[in-house]
Order: C-alpha cells, then sequence, then structure tokens
C-alpha cells in the first residue's frame, strides 16, 4: 500500500491529469500570442522545464512536415495511401540509417531496397525467408509495415550530435485492392437486385437487398484499410520509440538462433 493510504496515479490517468492540468493553467494565464524562442525556454523553466527537452521541441516542430491533404474518389472512400512519422533523435544520419535497417529487417520482416547517403528504401520480405518469420512471430502483432508497397527514411542533421528522421510508408496498392474490393460489391449488390426482380420480387424489395450487399462491401473494404492505414502508422511510431529510446525488441520463435 502506498504511504498514508494515498491514492496513487497510473501512467494514463497521470497524463490525463498533467494534460488538463495545463490547459486550466494556460486558461488562467495570460499567453501572449507569439513568443521567441529563449522566452519560451524561460517560460518552460518556471514550471520545470528543461531547456533542453523544450529546444528539441522547439527544433522537431521546425521541421515537421505536414503533408497536402490528399483529394480524390478513393482518398474520399478509402482514405489516404501516404504516412509519415518524423522526430528528431541522437546520432549521425548515417549511425540512424544503419541502426533503423536492422530494426527494419528484424523487427518488420523488411528487406532493404535502395541506398542512398542519406536515405534508404525497404520492401516486403518475400519468398521463403519471409513466411518463415511471419508464422514465427509470437507476440501477436504480426508485421504491418510489410503490407506497404514501399518504406523510406531520410536522415538529415539538425544540430552537432543529433539528426531529424522523416519515416514514410505508402499504401497504394492495398488501397487499390479495397476499393475494387467496393467495387465487386457494388456489382454484386446491382446483380442481387437483377436477380431478386427476375424471380419477381417487389422492386422496393430487391433494390433494399442490393443496396445492403453493396454497402457491406463497401464499408468491411473501408473498414479493413483503415484498420491496415491505423496499424501502420503506428509501426512507423513504434519504430522512432525504439530509435529514441531504445525499447527492447520483441522476439519471434527463433530469434535467439
Amino acid at each position: 500500500m502506498p504511504e498514508g493510504n494515498k491514492p496513487v496515479l497510473h501512467r494514463a490517468a497521470l497524463e490525463r491529469v498533467l494534460q488538463r492540468a495545463a490547459e486550466l493553467h494556460t486558461a488562467a494565464t495570460e499567453v501572449p500570442e507569439t513568443l521567441t524562442e529563449d522566452e519560451l525556454v524561460a517560460l518552460g523553466a518556471e514550471v520545470g522545464l528543461s531547456a533542453t527537452a523544450l529546444r528539441q521541441a522547439l527544433l522537431e516542430e521546425r521541421m515537421r512536415v505536414v503533408l497536402p491533404e490528399e483529394r480524390g474518389l478513393l482518398a474520399a472512400l478509402v482514405g489516404p495511401a501516404t504516412f509519415v512519422a518524423t522526430r528528431v533523435v541522437s546520432g549521425s544520419p548515417k549511425d540512424l540509417l544503419a541502426r533503423l535497417n536492422d530494426d527494419f529487417q528484424r523487427e518488420e520482416n523488411l528487406r532493404e531496397l535502395r541506398r542512398f547517403p542519406d536515405r534508404m528504401v525497404w520492401g516486403a520480405r518475400g519468398g521463403f525467408a519471409g513466411a518463415i518469420r511471419v508464422l514465427t512471430r509470437l507476440d501477436g502483432r504480426g508485421f504491418p509495415l510489410a503490407r506497404a508497397d514501399e518504406v523510406s527514411a531520410s536522415a538529415v542533421p539538425a544540430d552537432p550530435g543529433r539528426s531529424h528522421i522523416r519515416l514514410e510508408a505508402t499504401l497504394v496498392d492495398r488501397r487499390s485492392g479495397a476499393a475494387q474490393a467496393g467495387a465487386i460489391g457494388i456489382v454484386g449488390g446491382s446483380g442481387a437486385t437483377a436477380v431478386g426482380l427476375a424471380l419477381g420480387a417487389l422492386l422496393p424489395l430487391a433494390v433494399a437487398v442490393g443496396a445492403l450487399i453493396a454497402a457491406s462491401a463497401l464499408w468491411a473494404s473501408r473498414s479493413n484499410y483503415r484498420r491496415d492505414a491505423r496499424f501502420t502508422q503506428l509501426a512507423l511510431e513504434q519504430t522512432l520509440d525504439r530509435l529514441e529510446f531504445g525499447e527492447p525488441k520483441r522476439r519471434t520463435l527463433f530469434s535467439g538462433l
């Protein structure tokens, strides 16, 4: 039991409390519309934030890449096909790309496709070796990035001793497959309507059955793709977490061999 039977907060609750406290503090404090970086560092020092952490956050904000909103029928019906994660981490671009290459091959079942001085590209590891790694993955996570058409990483110096890392994954083929599955569902729904009418079903009933089949196919294909997209984005962020914090790597049945 905690000392004095005082309640304790677990991490999720602690994060919510801190976020809410920051919101209340901001609402009760007059915050200027703009601040210089030095003023922000001084303000952070007043509330106990280290200058190093603040300057890294500022550096990441300056180098943050915002993708333009994808337009078009596929993007509207299914979702975007490009996913990006960026971060500033300690290390040289060369060393960080080497670590990413090792991590992707071990943890994401990828293989190197192309290599440039400041950029690398990976694709899914196919064949027997790739299949064996899928079968021996024991943690239930699978290999989300192996679903991507390709995964790339670029690294450029940010300041002495640190580099800006940008990871990008594309799911163009997977999105096209989801759209095709939805289109097949629409055709199937139209066919069911036609068959129903040919068999003498009432027009409203035949249309309703066809619409239900088409809507179900569209919903299933869109949901499956959105799930893959969510896991892809999460996998990119987890890769940066391992690169920055050195989290323990997941193990497979034969990872120790």
